[in-house]
């Protein structure tokens, strides 16, 4: 087996990146995908600095979201910047920012930019239906079972 090439590395690191939303990541997946001083440009509520923040974000969606799962669409890259499409599904049986729990299964998706330096990420824009998710939150409850 030869080296990795450069595209199958910058996938694996748009891969890391989705895979850290899933509520089956495993442990230590931010460390190993971000650089320490990496850079959010579009820090959600709530979200404090670097890895520590991320891993507080991540684990107030898995507690919303304990069944959260995440899947790539489409990683493009130009070499200094690689964007993922991505989308995803959970069910809220926690507490998301002040909304009890809706029991709603909902879809998730989004589109983000990273700057990859060494194998790592070190800066982050992203783009995601969160209104469109507040929206499925408040829609019809789940159907009945028979």
């Amino acid at each position: 087996m030869g080296q990795p090439t450069a595209t199958s590395s910058i996938e694996q690191i748009a891969s890391d990146f989705v895979k850290l939303w899933d509520a089956s990541s495993p442990p230590g997946l931010a460390e190993r995908a971000y650089a320490p001083e990496y850079i959010e440009h579009n820090p959600l509520p709530g979200q404090g600095p670097g890895i520590v923040g991320l891993n507080q974000l991540t684990g107030l969606y898995f507690a919303a979201f304990p069944d959260l799962t995440t899947r790539v669409e489409t990683v493009l890259s130009d070499g200094a910047l690689t964007a993922v499409r991505w989308s995803g599904e959970g069910t809220q049986e926690g507490d998301l920012m002040g909304i009890a729990p809706t029991h709603h299964r909902v879809h998730f998706s989004g589109i983000d930019i990273m700057r990859i330096a060494n194998g790592k990420i070190v800066e982050h824009w992203g783009e995601s239906n969160g209104l469109e998710v507040m929206q499925q939150l408040q829609g019809p409850g789940p159907k009945p079972t028979t």
